[in-house]
């Protein structure tokens, strides 16, 4: 049975690749004038499309609810343990993991444009074009690529006025929030844990996103200068820097991360010497929100973050 599986898979595969071949056949120009909507992706791909989009399928939970605001239906999303899927969508058939997507369970559902993460997704995008199904890759990690998430939502939707008003929205949430907080500038570090290692997130994390919200100033910033979201920093800049307060995410098993923070800091007098340590002022933040992107959540994640930091301000629980 096991053999055979592969073989299927296999065969999808090659079927796939060898649609694209044509036979050295010239891939044919459209006129975008004609086209319903093209659009540069945030790979930076020109995607046309000729028509209104009738079949989506999308790689990523964390787009459902977005799709969901512009009134959108999909015929296939990826599975997911976490987060929350809308009412609408959970009956819809599932194509495998995030980052295990099943493409003959894809393909099978004839889609027109297929939804995907331009990190998770890249691999597939050939595939997908050689047997001529329409591919958006989207960055929707950070507040501004959430919002440009819904914007090209609309547009891919046909209801753009939705889209404006949902953004709108977002924005409203959010400045309601910073409205209700003191004038005050926090010196901040954002600490991610796993079981092998501890690093610092920038701004292109979603904590580093949502601190930069509240106009708080991450000490780590030059490390993180030309890097990724993420990079390692050493016990000694963390001393010198001091910050004021220690947020850390972590994913994985709670035990593990315990040990792996145990063992780097809890245990060294440098971590102990810390006034965010002293002051209890460390601050764990919650997957849902932190790790995996919040989507029309993140006035939520904006508003936990300053809960932690304004517990006064926030008595009422609004």
């Amino acid at each position: 049975m096991q053999w055979k599986r592969i073989a299927g898979a296999c065969l999808c595969v090659a079927a796939l690749a060898l649609a694209g071949c044509g036979g050295g056949e010239k891939k044919q120009a459209v006129d975008t004038s004609k086209a319903y909507l093209s659009l540069k992706d945030a790979a930076g791909r020109q995607v046309v499309l000729a028509q209104k989009p009738e079949r989506i399928v999308s790689l990523s939970p964390s787009y459902l609810g977005m799709i969901e605001a512009v009134g959108g239906k999909i015929v296939g999303r990826a599975t997911s343990k976490v987060g929350t899927i809308p009412e609408s969508m959970k009956n819809v058939p599932e194509i495998g993991f995030v980052f295990n997507i099943n493409m003959e369970s894809l393909v099978a559902l004839r889609p027109d444009l297929v939804l995907a993460g331009r990190n998770q997704h890249e691999k597939f995008v050939p595939l997908l074009e050689s047997n001529k199904i329409n591919v958006i890759e989207f960055d929707a990690k950070t507040y501004d690529e959430v919002k440009a998430t819904v914007k090209t939502l609309g547009d891919v939707y046909g209801n753009p006025e939705k889209a404006k008003a949902e953004n709108a929205l977002l924005d409203k949430q959010i400045n309601e929030i910073k409205a209700k907080l003191p004038k005050d500038k926090k010196r901040i570090v954002i600490m991610h844990a796993t079981a092998s290692s501890v690093t610092v997130e920038g701004s292109r994390s979603i904590a580093g996103c949502v601190s930069d919200i509240l106009g708080f100033e991450n000490v780590a910033a030059a490390a993180l200068k030309g890097k990724s979201d993420k990079t390692p920093y050493s016990m000694e800049s963390l001393v010198g820097q001091n910050p004021d307060l220690i947020f850390i995410t972590s994913m994985g098993k709670a035990e593990e991360i315990e040990n792996r923070l145990r063992k780097d800091f809890k245990k060294n007098p440098a971590w102990n010497s810390l006034a965010a340590v002293q002051q209890g002022k460390v601050y764990v933040l919650p997957e849902r929100l932190f790790l995996i992107n919040p989507g029309l959540r993140y006035p939520e994640a904006v508003k936990y973050m300053a809960q932690q930091v304004y517990p006064e301000v926030f008595k009422d629980g609004k």
